[in-house]
Protein backbone atom coordinates (compact mmCIF):
# COMPACT_ATOMS: atom_id res chain seq x y z
CA UNK A 1 0.00 0.00 0.00
CA UNK A 2 2.73 2.30 1.11
CA UNK A 3 4.48 1.64 -2.40
CA UNK A 4 1.00 2.23 -4.05
CA UNK A 5 0.99 5.66 -2.33
CA UNK A 6 4.54 6.28 -3.16
CA UNK A 7 3.77 5.67 -6.91
CA UNK A 8 0.97 7.78 -7.13
CA UNK A 9 2.43 10.52 -5.25
CA UNK A 10 5.23 10.48 -8.14
CA UNK A 11 2.74 10.52 -10.92
CA UNK A 12 1.21 13.31 -9.44
CA UNK A 13 4.47 15.24 -9.09
CA UNK A 14 5.41 14.57 -12.82
CA UNK A 15 1.98 15.11 -14.13
CA UNK A 16 1.79 18.71 -12.23
CA UNK A 17 5.54 19.71 -13.48
CA UNK A 18 4.22 18.89 -16.96
CA UNK A 19 1.30 21.05 -16.56
CA UNK A 20 3.06 23.74 -15.27
CA UNK A 21 5.83 23.13 -18.53
CA UNK A 22 3.10 23.24 -20.77
CA UNK A 23 1.61 26.58 -19.29
CA UNK A 24 5.08 28.19 -19.22
CA UNK A 25 5.49 27.35 -22.59
CA UNK A 26 2.01 29.01 -23.71
CA UNK A 27 3.01 31.82 -21.50
CA UNK A 28 6.28 32.10 -22.88
CA UNK A 29 4.66 32.62 -26.74
CA UNK A 30 2.00 35.04 -25.73
CA UNK A 31 4.52 37.06 -24.55
CA UNK A 32 6.75 37.30 -27.19
CA UNK A 33 4.02 37.58 -29.76
CA UNK A 34 3.06 40.43 -27.58
CA UNK A 35 6.18 42.25 -27.50
CA UNK A 36 7.27 41.70 -31.59
CA UNK A 37 3.80 42.93 -32.00
CA UNK A 38 4.25 46.20 -29.88
CA UNK A 39 7.21 46.82 -32.04
CA UNK A 40 5.77 46.15 -35.66
CA UNK A 41 2.99 48.51 -34.96
CA UNK A 42 5.54 50.81 -34.19
CA UNK A 43 7.75 50.30 -36.94
CA UNK A 44 4.75 49.64 -39.12
CA UNK A 45 3.36 46.73 -41.42
CA UNK A 46 6.02 45.09 -44.32
CA UNK A 47 4.19 45.92 -47.29
CA UNK A 48 4.42 42.74 -48.97
CA UNK A 49 2.78 41.19 -45.22
CA UNK A 50 -0.21 44.11 -46.02
CA UNK A 51 -3.73 42.87 -46.33
CA UNK A 52 -4.25 41.34 -49.59
CA UNK A 53 -0.48 40.54 -50.61
CA UNK A 54 0.14 37.40 -47.78
CA UNK A 55 -0.38 34.83 -50.77
CA UNK A 56 2.11 36.87 -52.94
CA UNK A 57 4.87 36.79 -49.81
CA UNK A 58 4.11 33.40 -48.95
CA UNK A 59 4.62 32.22 -52.01
CA UNK A 60 7.89 33.95 -52.75
CA UNK A 61 9.02 32.18 -49.84
CA UNK A 62 7.62 28.69 -50.27
CA UNK A 63 11.11 26.96 -50.35
CA UNK A 64 12.59 28.44 -46.87
CA UNK A 65 11.66 27.92 -43.20
CA UNK A 66 10.61 31.21 -42.66
CA UNK A 67 8.82 34.37 -44.65
CA UNK A 68 8.25 37.93 -44.11
CA UNK A 69 6.10 38.58 -41.27
CA UNK A 70 7.57 35.88 -39.21
CA UNK A 71 9.47 36.01 -35.18
CA UNK A 72 12.16 33.38 -35.66
CA UNK A 73 12.90 33.02 -31.36
CA UNK A 74 16.62 31.84 -30.55
CA UNK A 75 16.60 29.45 -28.15
CA UNK A 76 20.36 29.09 -26.71
CA UNK A 77 20.42 32.88 -26.20
CA UNK A 78 17.12 34.88 -25.19
CA UNK A 79 16.36 36.68 -28.50
CA UNK A 80 13.29 37.13 -31.04
CA UNK A 81 13.71 38.59 -34.45
CA UNK A 82 10.55 39.84 -36.52
CA UNK A 83 11.55 39.32 -40.37
CA UNK A 84 10.29 42.90 -41.12
CA UNK A 85 11.51 42.72 -45.32
CA UNK A 86 14.55 40.43 -46.64
CA UNK A 87 16.60 40.80 -49.80
CA UNK A 88 15.71 37.61 -51.37
CA UNK A 89 18.53 36.20 -53.72
CA UNK A 90 17.70 34.30 -56.88
CA UNK A 91 20.01 32.50 -59.49
CA UNK A 92 16.96 30.70 -61.73
CA UNK A 93 14.75 30.80 -58.17
CA UNK A 94 15.03 31.85 -54.59
CA UNK A 95 18.56 30.41 -53.45
CA UNK A 96 18.60 32.34 -49.90
CA UNK A 97 17.10 35.26 -48.18
CA UNK A 98 18.71 38.11 -45.85
CA UNK A 99 15.92 38.72 -43.61
CA UNK A 100 15.96 42.38 -42.14
CA UNK A 101 14.87 42.35 -37.98
CA UNK A 102 14.46 45.90 -36.62
CA UNK A 103 15.87 46.02 -32.75
CA UNK A 104 16.27 49.04 -31.00
CA UNK A 105 19.67 49.70 -30.25
CA UNK A 106 21.51 47.58 -33.52
CA UNK A 107 19.43 46.09 -36.57
CA UNK A 108 19.60 42.34 -36.65
CA UNK A 109 19.83 39.95 -39.99
CA UNK A 110 18.79 36.55 -40.33
CA UNK A 111 20.50 34.52 -43.76
CA UNK A 112 18.36 31.79 -44.36
CA UNK A 113 19.49 29.16 -47.54
CA UNK A 114 16.39 27.37 -49.37
CA UNK A 115 15.42 23.87 -49.18
CA UNK A 116 17.13 21.20 -48.96
CA UNK A 117 20.14 23.44 -47.55
CA UNK A 118 17.69 25.15 -45.32
CA UNK A 119 20.62 26.84 -43.00
CA UNK A 120 19.54 29.43 -40.58
CA UNK A 121 22.42 32.38 -39.25
CA UNK A 122 21.63 34.99 -36.55
CA UNK A 123 23.84 37.59 -37.86
CA UNK A 124 24.73 41.18 -37.13
CA UNK A 125 25.50 43.94 -39.80
CA UNK A 126 29.30 44.84 -40.26
CA UNK A 127 29.71 48.74 -40.15
CA UNK A 128 31.95 50.34 -43.31
CA UNK A 129 35.13 49.31 -42.96
CA UNK A 130 35.11 46.37 -40.57
CA UNK A 131 36.16 44.16 -43.82
CA UNK A 132 38.04 45.67 -46.65
CA UNK A 133 36.37 43.52 -49.99
CA UNK A 134 35.67 44.52 -53.41
CA UNK A 135 33.05 43.43 -56.25
CA UNK A 136 34.41 39.71 -55.89
CA UNK A 137 34.06 38.48 -52.46
CA UNK A 138 37.97 36.89 -51.59
CA UNK A 139 38.43 33.13 -50.79
CA UNK A 140 39.37 33.59 -47.17
CA UNK A 141 38.58 36.73 -44.74
CA UNK A 142 40.22 37.78 -41.45
CA UNK A 143 38.33 39.29 -39.05
CA UNK A 144 38.37 39.95 -35.17
CA UNK A 145 41.79 37.64 -35.50
CA UNK A 146 39.74 34.55 -36.90
CA UNK A 147 40.25 33.61 -40.56
CA UNK A 148 36.87 32.91 -42.49
CA UNK A 149 37.42 30.48 -45.63
CA UNK A 150 35.08 30.74 -48.09
CA UNK A 151 32.21 27.61 -48.53
CA UNK A 152 30.37 29.06 -51.20
CA UNK A 153 30.25 31.42 -54.44
CA UNK A 154 26.60 33.00 -55.89
CA UNK A 155 25.95 35.05 -58.27
CA UNK A 156 22.20 36.32 -57.57
CA UNK A 157 19.87 38.63 -58.82
CA UNK A 158 18.53 40.53 -55.51
CA UNK A 159 15.03 41.62 -54.83
CA UNK A 160 13.77 43.79 -52.08
CA UNK A 161 10.96 42.29 -50.31
CA UNK A 162 8.91 44.45 -47.61
CA UNK A 163 10.62 47.31 -45.41
CA UNK A 164 13.98 48.00 -43.29
CA UNK A 165 16.28 46.47 -45.83
CA UNK A 166 19.07 47.53 -47.38
CA UNK A 167 18.92 50.00 -50.28
CA UNK A 168 20.17 46.96 -52.25
CA UNK A 169 18.85 46.34 -56.15
CA UNK A 170 20.05 44.32 -59.04
CA UNK A 171 23.03 41.47 -59.49
CA UNK A 172 25.13 40.63 -56.95
CA UNK A 173 27.57 37.89 -55.81
CA UNK A 174 26.68 36.10 -52.15
CA UNK A 175 29.94 35.00 -50.85
CA UNK A 176 29.41 32.32 -47.53
CA UNK A 177 32.15 32.19 -44.97
CA UNK A 178 32.69 29.71 -42.17
CA UNK A 179 35.07 30.76 -39.17
CA UNK A 180 35.56 28.56 -35.94
CA UNK A 181 32.80 26.51 -34.54
CA UNK A 182 29.47 28.21 -35.98
CA UNK A 183 30.63 31.54 -36.54
CA UNK A 184 29.55 32.69 -39.99
CA UNK A 185 30.15 35.49 -42.14
CA UNK A 186 28.25 36.67 -45.27
CA UNK A 187 29.01 39.08 -47.85
CA UNK A 188 26.98 40.32 -50.50
CA UNK A 189 28.88 42.45 -52.88
CA UNK A 190 27.60 44.81 -55.95
CA UNK A 191 28.28 46.84 -58.55
CA UNK A 192 27.38 49.85 -56.40
CA UNK A 193 27.72 48.56 -52.93
CA UNK A 194 29.31 45.67 -50.67
CA UNK A 195 27.81 44.83 -47.58
CA UNK A 196 28.62 42.30 -44.64
CA UNK A 197 27.19 40.26 -42.11
CA UNK A 198 28.70 37.99 -39.14
CA UNK A 199 27.18 36.06 -36.48
CA UNK A 200 26.84 32.24 -35.61
CA UNK A 201 25.02 29.26 -37.49
CA UNK A 202 21.79 27.47 -35.35
CA UNK A 203 21.11 24.42 -35.28
CA UNK A 204 17.51 22.95 -35.91
CA UNK A 205 16.97 23.05 -31.97
CA UNK A 206 18.59 26.18 -31.18
CA UNK A 207 15.32 28.42 -33.04
CA UNK A 208 11.94 28.27 -33.07
CA UNK A 209 9.76 29.98 -36.10
CA UNK A 210 6.52 31.57 -34.70
CA UNK A 211 4.41 32.40 -38.27
CA UNK A 212 3.67 36.11 -38.57
CA UNK A 213 -0.25 35.31 -39.54
CA UNK A 214 -2.48 37.03 -37.29
CA UNK A 215 -4.54 35.22 -35.02
CA UNK A 216 -8.05 34.57 -35.99
CA UNK A 217 -11.24 36.41 -34.00
CA UNK A 218 -11.63 34.39 -30.65
CA UNK A 219 -8.17 33.03 -30.76
CA UNK A 220 -6.10 34.51 -27.64
CA UNK A 221 -3.51 36.86 -28.88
Amino acid sequence: MRRERRCLRVSLVVAAAAVAGAIGWLVGHRLVRRRVRVLRDGIGRPAEFAKGNRVEAQDLFAGFACKVGDVLVRKSEPGEAWLAGALLLSEQRPVAALFAAPEAGGDRAIYVEARPRSTVTWLTPLGEGALVIGTEPPHTIEHQGNRFARRRRLPVVVRRVGEHVPAFDGNAIVGEYAGPGAERIVVLAGKGATLAWHGVQLSDGEYEVLSGAEPSEGEPG
